[in-house]
């Protein structure tokens, strides 16, 4: 069973009244991985959001189909994951693979628009959270396209 502590740790509910973690714990499922399980596959149909409380989960994409799928990201506990997804009604573009055994928090789309519906400001504060989250995570790919193209060219940063 998910504890609040856990989804607190998150940080991507921002701060939330008492009644309001109750609320949220109750459309929370938790899921038990064992190393090599997948989570989801790249294509897939998901509406899931993903809390990485305990192991590692691998995220992967394959960049050509001749090629084998490259490892862009370890997710660590407290980690948040499948968030395009769960805001997106598009395919997987990505693969997650189990990497330790894992324990998962997941929260599906309809059940949470439900909620927010019920509690706008669990909405507020996930959204604006999950905002500062997606544009970190572009500002390190960023970075990364960077460096990358730099050393392709033979420059040094």
């Amino acid at each position: 069973m998910v504890k609040q502590e856990q989804l607190e740790q998150t940080k991507l509910f921002g701060d939330l009244k008492s009644f309001e973690w109750q609320e949220l714990l109750k459309i929370t499922k938790e899921r038990e991985l064992v190393d090599g399980d997948i989570v989801f596959s790249e294509g897939d149909a998901s509406t899931e959001l993903y809390m990485l409380f305990k192991g590692e989960v691998e995220i992967q994409i394959r960049i050509a189909p001749q090629l084998a799928e490259s490892t862009v990201y370890i997710v660590r506990p407290f980690d948040v994951f499948g968030e395009f997804a769960f805001v997106d009604p598009k395919p997987r573009s990505a693969t997650s693979r189990c990497i330790k055994n894992s324990t998962l928090g997941i929260i599906e789309r309809s059940d949470f628009e439900e909620l927010i519906k019920q509690f706008p400001d669990i909405g507020l504060n996930f959204y604006k959270t999950l905002v500062c989250l997606l544009s970190e995570r572009l500002r390190r790919m960023n970075t990364y396209l960077r460096e990358t193209l730099v050393r392709s060219v033979g420059l040094e940063i």
